[in-house]
């Protein structure tokens, strides 16, 4: 690190504490040093040199001389930093260019410098430091970068007789290690995994890191149960990761693996077939090492289709999405005192597509913003004309409770229509319960503060659903349809109904019971006193027009 300071003109009368201070710092590291006086004279390490075309140690002219050893492409950059170092508008410079050695060779190099100056603001001195940036290494987990990687494998493929497979594997869930353990935090969990499962790669197989939390692995002549093994052998190392701070984390690992020249005949295509399986892996719950087959390559290109049909749609004023609606009833009188509002899809191209395949795309592809807020609207304005006393329970994800926008959204839409707040329950899916607590407080106090119901839904599936009650105050509690589907016979289930009701009760909270699709389930909600209840006996989720006659009927006024 190099320190300055701003403040008295600074003179370097003392030439050889100088002197030995820069020789010194030039033996640390095999990296350029460079330092610039007030007469524009610079001093560089005996390292710069000896690589660089430079006359000698002293260059006078600086600025104009290396200049020309700067790659044509990377001028534009380097002139527009140095302006801005020149006029104070800052004394640090951090910049990467490409510089030409004497060999004629152009290498890339990190350039990290610092301005010194008098209280006049004019530059007294510069000191700095150029690193190699080397173009084969991960700075980070000092193994082979991605574009070694490309290369290798493009090689392998030259020998006519080159076999072997190619394994890339990833971290589940990485983006929550970072939330958790901070950026700084996860870079050093990649560090360490990176030296963990380098222990479990042959000698003759080579360890990649490609981007992110993704790596691969390439075993020449090496097979699918080489792969296997390969595999097994990480998923031991990743379950003991240990930070700096003696924190443990336990990884979970994805993968993907493609043989050649069985499944791939090109280097290009042997790294999209590998890629296919491990999304395939990600996709088909994690957690597991998935091996490439032309199935698996049809399914992704279908599942990326998919995506930009959906993103298609959403773009042209959500095309083919629609709300249904499902009752929900007053167990004694029958009559529907709530509905539940769910998105549908539907889309020739890809006909009988369910919410639980399409809702999750939304939220990967950050859709669900755009789309939730359509079902927050279209949720209102519909309820409007249905009734002037009935209940919406609306869905909301985490990815929409933690846009800073949505509160205000939803209370715009309240005042726009002049719905009243305590017509809308807002369920929080099961995608909250996996993440920031702080983040759900913030957004749903605000909601509350209006007086916008609020629904746990799923209730009663782990220690989560505890924790966020303990935290945020809601209305409604929905029981899990686990416990519901076998209550008539299973007397376990139906002493958790039975308890989550009282606890519900206790805390002057509302129960829905949801699943109730017999006669029987609807007796046990009935005895053990839920409040409100959801199923199938009264009905499916049906289409807003479907729906609006069936509460003229639930009133005594047939159309």
């Amino acid at each position: 690190m190099i320190s300055y300071r701003r403040g008295k003109h600074v003179k370097y009368n003392n030439e050889g504490l100088e002197n030995i201070f820069f020789e010194s710092v030039c033996k640390l590291r095999e990296d350029y040093y460079f330092m610039q006086n007030i007469s524009g004279r610079v001093r560089w390490s005996p390292k710069a040199v000896n690589d660089f075309e430079l006359p000698g140690e002293y260059v006078d002219g600086f600025a104009r001389m290396w200049r020309s050893f700067i790659h044509p492409e990377d001028l534009a950059h380097f002139d527009e930093e140095m302006e801005r170092i020149r006029t104070g508008k800052t004394d640090y410079m951090l910049l990467e260019y490409r510089v030409r050695k004497r060999n004629g060779e152009y290498v890339r190099v990190r350039s990290h410098g610092v301005m010194n100056r008098d209280t006049e603001i004019s530059p007294v001195c510069c000191m700095g430091i150029l690193e190699r940036v080397d173009d084969t290494t991960d700075e980070l987990t000092h193994v082979p970068n991605i574009y070694v990687a490309v290369k290798d494998i493009a090689d392998t493929f030259e020998n006519e007789n080159a076999s072997g497979c190619l394994m890339i594997v990833g971290i589940d869930d990485f983006k929550r290690i970072n939330d958790l353990y901070t950026y700084s935090g996860g870079d050093e969990i990649i560090k360490n995994f990176a030296l963990r499962i380098s222990k479990c790669i042959p000698q003759s197989a080579t360890l990649y890191r490609l981007e992110g939390d993704q790596f691969a692995v390439h075993y020449p002549y090496g097979t699918l149960q080489d792969m296997k093994d390969i595999y097994a052998r990480m998923t031991d190392e990743a379950m003991d990761i240990s930070l700096s701070n003696d924190i443990k984390v336990s990884l979970q690992l994805s993968a993907g693996v493609c043989k050649y020249p069985d499944q791939a005949e090109k280097p290009d295509i042997l790294r999209k077939n590998a890629q296919y399986a491990f999304e395939r892996a990600k996709r088909q719950g994690k957690g597991q090492l998935a091996v490439f087959t032309r199935e698996i390559r049809e399914q992704y290109l279908e599942h990326l289709r998919l995506i930009e049909e959906l993103k298609r749609c959403v773009r042209n004023d959500f095309e083919g999405f629609e709300l249904y609606y499902q009752p929900i009833v007053e167990p004694k009188s029958m009559q529907i005192v709530e509905c539940e509002a769910l998105l549908r899809w539907k889309n020739g191209r890809f006909p009988g597509i369910g919410p639980a395949k399409f809702i999750p795309i939304l939220e990967e592809t950050g859709m669900m913003k755009e789309v939730g807020a359509y079902a927050v609207r279209t949720a209102i304005s519909q309820v409007m004309d249905f009734s002037d006393s009935l209940i919406v329970n609306v869905n909301v994800s985490y990815k929409q409770l933690k846009d800073d926008d949505f509160a205000e959204y939803v209370l715009g839409i309240l005042k726009e229509y002049q719905f009243p707040p305590e017509r809308l329950m807002m369920e929080l899916t099961e995608s909250c319960k996996a993440h920031d607590l702080p983040v759900l407080m913030r957004t749903m106090n605000k909601l509350r503060e209006h007086r916008v119901l609020v629904a746990l839904d799923d209730f009663g599936t782990g220690y989560a659903s505890l924790d966020i009650l303990q935290d945020i105050s809601v209305d409604c509690l929905k029981i899990e349809q686990c416990f519901v589907a076998e209550c008539e016979k299973n007397n376990v289930d139906r002493n958790i109904i039975k308890h989550i009701i009282l606890l519900a009760h206790s805390l002057g909270l509302k129960v829905c019971m949801e699943g109730v699709e017999t006669e029987g389930i609807y007796d046990v909600a009935v005895e053990e006193q839920a409040d409100i209840l959801q199923g199938y006996y009264f009905s499916r989720p049906v289409p807003a027009g479907d729906f609006q006659n069936m509460l003229r009927r639930s009133a005594g006024h047939e159309a």
